[in-house]
């Protein structure tokens, strides 16, 4: 996979993943301790769960390859682990996308 098209889908599943995040922390969660729903959170925790590991599995090869910089690799990894910075994330690669591109 060349570079433009591994930052496309590492920023699309920083994206995704990141919107779980937030699914998570600001409905599933909710749920369960307002509602009293813990299945929301076994689903959408489990979903967010799944999502988190492929898109570090992804970002470690993307990193691998040399497609992203350690250091912008770890910026990408923090911030799947803030609400919100997927968003970041996501476009920053686009950025690193169009730069290549040019």
């Amino acid at each position: 996979m060349n570079r433009t098209a591994s930052l496309q889908s590492l920023g699309r599943l920083a994206l995704i993943e990141g919107a779980s995040l937030i699914a998570l922390v600001g409905v599933a969660m909710p749920l369960k301790y307002f509602a009293g729903l813990p299945e929301a959170v076994r689903f959408v925790g489990m979903a967010h769960g799944l999502l988190f590991l492929a898109t570090t599995a992804v970002l470690i090869l993307v990193m691998a390859r040399g497609h992203l910089s350690p250091l912008k690799s770890l910026g990408v990894f923090v911030a799947s682990l803030v609400p919100f910075a997927g968003l970041w994330s996501h476009r920053m690669l686009a950025s690193q996308t169009h730069k290549q591109s040019r």
